[in-house]
């Protein structure tokens, strides 16, 4: 016998971790569908790429100017200026910044690009955050849903033991109605279990961009334990991996490449530009040629130069203060994650292993000695509500701790594979 039951467990043990299994792979598969349909993320994922189109722009020279020049043409003539003219000019000119204006240009447009594509990569882990989160209360949900139609039965089975109480003279008819209005209250909680299950479809239907009434499979389990990490493990590993810092670092180098090219704009550009002289009439055609630069620290212009040194240095002092704070937001992050998952998991365990079992077994009892009139059926309906609130109060922990799983992977910017990985 003890052999029987030891298989079964065994069994049943393998049968929990398959169903784990392929709700976890029912879970990638949303999340994929998210990353690959989500409209905001594609939306951040085309800006991200036309911010990288701004580099060529910004590090190429200006393109030439062609013209042609009529000198001395007669009124008589038009609308045919090469009719009796007596010199026709063609020129071609073209500006050259001064050396390192464009390379610094084309560096603060590459690093702007860069923090776009470090923040679409935030929002990815963020649509993936919003996924798992919508994911875990539909478990929820579904839970709440079996376990009323649990109660319902439940219930049903004390009117009966109350009506065959009642009948032997051992039971009150008020126990009978008692029992009435808690399966009463309990089909009625059934129907708003049911239009809050509709929201949580549609909640995580759309970030699938799906019709919001698409179909989802049942939930059945998603508890998986990870290891229990300290926040100097994750600390120092979401600073290299947080892409909301990575943005922010950009940014830094952004503002310094604009420093750095606002400095340069204090020395002249020069402008080049070849003539060709044709003289109408004659052989003695000329050329000239023309060399200019700009005068930046002009005193009607040096202003405009030296305001947009100050403006780029206090862009980068900002920069930095905004880093700094994310970085302390970054830490509190990971420290709120670590402290929910170790309080979930406690909580997890407890219902578990300990608070479940005596509630199921003090309701076992108590409708034991109900049936022998041991007991008065309030007892009863106690002992059934207690095991009632312990189960929710178990589904609610697992759907936090899982949930608090998920805010430590966006805060660490890290999957828990990943960083189970990172911390070999």
């Amino acid at each position: 016998m003890r052999k029987i039951l030891t298989l079964a467990f065994v069994f049943l043990t393998l049968l929990g971790t398959v169903k784990a299994q392929s709700q976890k792979t029912y879970l990638d598969t949303l999340v994929a569908k998210a990353l690959q349909n989500n409209p905001q993320l594609k939306s951040a994922s085309q800006y991200a790429l036309a911010q990288r189109q701004r580099v060529n722009q910004v590090s190429s020279w200006d393109p030439p100017q062609v013209g042609i020049e009529f000198y001395q043409t007669p009124i008589s003539s038009f609308p045919n200026p090469l009719k009796d003219g007596m010199e026709t000019d063609y020129s071609i000119q073209q500006m050259f910044p001064f050396p390192g204006k464009l390379s610094a240009m084309g560096n603060a447009a590459e690093n702007n690009a860069s923090m776009y594509q470090s923040q679409f990569k935030a929002l990815e882990r963020k649509i993936i955050k919003d996924v798992k989160t919508a994911y875990y209360e539909y478990y929820l949900v579904e839970r709440k849903i079996s376990l009323n139609k649990e109660n319902q039965e439940l219930l049903r089975n004390f009117i009966e033991i109350a009506n065959k109480q009642y009948q032997v003279g051992m039971g009150k008819q008020p126990d009978i109605i008692r029992a009435q209005t808690e399966l009463s209250t309990l089909i009625n909680e059934g129907i708003n279990l049911n239009k809050e299950k509709v929201s949580v479809v549609a909640m995580l239907n759309t970030l699938l961009n799906k019709p919001v009434n698409s179909y989802l499979k049942d939930i059945t389990e998603i508890y998986s334990d990870i290891p229990k990490w300290t926040f100097e493990q994750l600390s120092n590993l979401s600073y290299e991996s947080r892409n909301e810092l990575k943005a922010m670092n950009y940014n830094i180098e952004m503002n310094k490449s604009e420093l750095h090219a606002s400095k340069l704009e204090y020395y002249p550009d020069i402008m080049a530009r070849l003539m060709y002289k044709n003289m109408i009439g004659t052989s003695n055609d000329f050329w000239s040629a023309m060399i200019g630069i700009s005068i930046p620290l002009a005193p009607w212009s040096q202003s405009k130069f030296t305001s947009k040194v100050e403006e780029n240095e206090l862009n980068i002092k900002s920069a930095e203060e905004q880093y700094a704070n994310m970085k302390n937001m970054v830490s509190y992050d990971v420290q709120d994650a670590l402290v929910k998952i170790e309080s979930n998991r406690n909580l997890v365990e407890l219902y578990k292993d300990t608070s479940i079992p005596q509630a199921q077994q003090t309701l076992e009892s108590t409708t034991a000695a109900y049936q022998t009139g041991k007991t008065e059926f309030l007892m009863l309906i106690d002992a059934y509500r207690m095991l009632l609130m312990i189960k929710l109060d178990y589904y609610m922990a697992v759907m936090n701790f899982m949930d608090s799983q998920a805010a430590l992977e966006q805060a660490v910017g890290l999957t828990i594979p990943e960083i189970t990985e990172k911390l070999k």
